[in-house]
């Protein structure tokens, strides 16, 4: 227990510090003392035209010169400052570029590092092999082809067409016999329409048999066919 609350938990660590890192920090700094000197030098050329000119309007001729040799010294320390800040941002560009160069040379090792890794898994060996093997494979399908067909004659193979067509057929009278049959029972209103349709036809013709049979004096041939058929329909 003592030996758990003794250990103190380590921050997980960044990336290490290199030396280009160190050196792209110090040029950063120069960059930015240059940056404020330049600041200050160009405020400082300001104030020394501004004193120059009332010097001159005063008439005070010779401490004017003496201002104007400080303002042209300041220009030529403001032209090295700008010339050390152009050393300084080429030197960040090469370096830059190079981190970029190295990058790229990294992963370009480290691809064809594995290309070989892959390379070595896969023998040329076992790929001629392979081949070889596919090769033979497929001369031993085509010399089992020519084979069967040498030994089946012209007849053999009507024989397999007509059992192939046998099987055919038989799949189909299957596939018949499973398809669901329409029902043959009739709806009970329709069997009762044609029995009264029936019965009415019968009752019709027999009427018309009684009325070519019957003497003269009786009942005209329409009624003694209405009749019966009157009946028929009170029957259904």
């Amino acid at each position: 227990m003592g030996n758990f609350y003794s250990k103190k938990s380590k921050a997980p660590k960044g990336p290490a510090i290199t030396d280009t890192d160190r050196a792209v920090l110090s040029l950063k700094t120069q960059r930015r003392k240059l940056e404020d000197q330049e600041k200050l030098l160009s405020k400082r050329l300001g104030h020394h035209t501004e004193v120059a000119s009332q010097l001159a309007r005063e008439g005070r001729r010779e401490r004017a010169l003496l201002v104007l040799r400080k303002k042209k010294l300041g220009e030529k320390q403001l032209a090295q400052v700008h010339a050390l800040m152009i050393n300084l941002e080429e030197m960040l560009s090469n370096i830059e570029t190079a981190k970029k160069q190295n990058a790229v040379f990294t992963a370009l090792q480290t691809s064809t590092q594995a290309l070989k890794q892959l390379q070595a898994e896969v023998k040329l060996e076992d790929v001629q092999q392979l081949l070889d093997d596919t090769a033979e494979a497929k001369q031993y399908q085509d010399e089992l082809a020519a084979l069967l067909g040498k030994q089946l004659s012209e007849e053999d193979d009507t024989e397999v067409a007509a059992e192939l067509a046998a099987l055919e057929e038989v799949v189909a009278d299957e596939e018949k016999l499973e398809m669901p049959t329409a029902p043959t029972t009739k709806v009970p209103e329709v069997e009762a329409a044609a029995a009264a349709k029936a019965a009415a036809a019968a009752a019709t013709a027999a009427a018309a048999a009684a009325a070519a049979a019957a003497p003269v004096g009786e009942a005209p041939l329409e009624e003694a066919v209405e009749e019966p058929r009157r009946e028929a329909l009170l029957a259904s």
